[in-house]
């Protein structure tokens, strides 16, 4: 077996109602007390009514520019030197809890999450993805320091946006797709990367069974056992899978051909995980799955996922954003040449028509989109 490292993931993990409730007493305990505080400011206004107070704790307002980009970790790094803090908390979404991973790392301060989305695991994994200020994506960082603590509170999560969650399912179901392949592989076993195998299983088994009911008690506004379920999944069980699986653990071929879905005008501004859906869908195509992806057609429609790139605004005729999806995807620093063979461009390019043509009877889909 080769040797990988495994970063199991926040040093401290509160999970469940009243979560928050215990970051005064963990800041305290580790002596902190000067923190720099990044948010957006509608993280800020859902969570508001839970916070607690931190007595003795100043806090550094920071806000967020609204990208998790070279240039915002820069302003934010600049802005703690300058104040002197000695931890970071991250209040909202993956972009702003990626860069507070980001900013803490670089200042070499513990860093305290408290998620408002259930849309990625990002509370839970020690890396970072970046962009650039206009949305594009430019890689991701792995962090040595896992995070100090993660206080995931349903109650202030249950009120986000319900396409976020939507997208954090798809996000949840990638775990399960893109891993697959690399644990199966004879070099990957061993007790460690074995539970993230299973972590990864659970993910997918959860988004079939509970992703539909899940979306639905989201939207008559019942924070049920399903919704809890699958909230934790997207950020705590997903992260294991990365935690725990090291370099089995990550993503393979759906996430570069969500990025890759950046590049083009019509799907920059589409919401991350509904793009990476599209891409498990060419995934399960390229490894033959096609049974699998009509197990996914209902799931697919109620959670506003796209089954074709007609949903996404795109036609299987247009060569040229093919070949921009194809050649982005499979670009020299993929990770989709963990796959065994890994695809070539043109294979690509063949099985997103193959999937137009199988996905043709179905009906549009709706797709979930940003909160206005």
């Amino acid at each position: 077996m080769t040797a990988l490292p495994v970063r199991p993931g926040p040093a401290v993990v509160h999970s469940g109602a009243g979560a928050v409730d215990e970051l005064p007493g963990l800041l305290a305990g580790d002596g902190v007390a000067r923190v720099l505080f990044v948010h957006g400011a509608r993280s800020l206004a859902a969570a508001k009514p839970y916070l607690p107070a931190l007595p003795g704790i100043e806090l550094v307002e920071s806000g967020f520019a609204g990208e998790c980009s070279p240039n915002e970790i820069s302003r934010l790094h600049e802005l703690a030197v300058r104040e002197g803090v000695d931890a970071v908390l991250g209040l909202g979404g993956g972009k702003v809890l990626d860069t507070a991973k980001a900013a803490g790392h670089g200042l070499s301060v513990p860093v305290y999450l408290v998620p408002t989305l259930a849309s990625t695991c990002s509370g839970w994994s020690a890396i970072t993805v970046y962009y650039d200020d206009e949305h594009r994506h430019l890689g991701h960082e792995s962090w040595e320091t896992p995070t100090r603590g993660l206080l995931l509170d349903p109650r202030i999560v249950f009120d986000s946006p319900v396409a976020l969650f939507a997208s954090g399912i798809a996000d949840t179901l990638a775990k399960h797709v893109e891993t697959r392949a690399a644990f199966a592989r004879a070099d990957a076993a061993g007790a460690l990367t074995s539970f993230g195998a299973l972590a990864a299983a659970r993910c997918g088994e959860l988004v079939v069974e509970l992703g539909a009911a899940a979306i639905d008690d989201m939207h008559r506004g019942i924070r049920t056992e399903a919704w809890t379920t699958l909230a934790e999944a997207a950020v705590i069980t997903a992260g294991l899978v990365g935690a725990l699986g090291a370099g089995y653990g990550r993503a393979t071929a759906a996430h570069p051909i969500g990025d890759a879905l950046s590049a083009l005008d019509p799907t920059r501004d589409l919401l991350h995980g509904v793009k990476v859906a599209y891409g498990i869908l060419v995934q399960l195509g390229l490894e033959g799955r096609w049974s699998e992806i009509d197990e996914l057609a209902d799931v697919y429609a109620a959670l506003g996922l796209p089954r074709s790139l007609d949903d996404l605004g795109l036609a299987a005729s247009d060569l040229d954003a093919l070949l921009t999806i194809a050649e982005v995807a499979t670009g020299p620093h993929s990770s989709i040449h963990l796959l065994d063979p890994a695809p070539t461009p043109a294979e690509l390019i063949a099985t997103m028509r193959t999937l137009e043509a199988h996905q043709s009877g179905l009906d549009p889909v709706v797709l979930a989109t940003h909160p206005s």
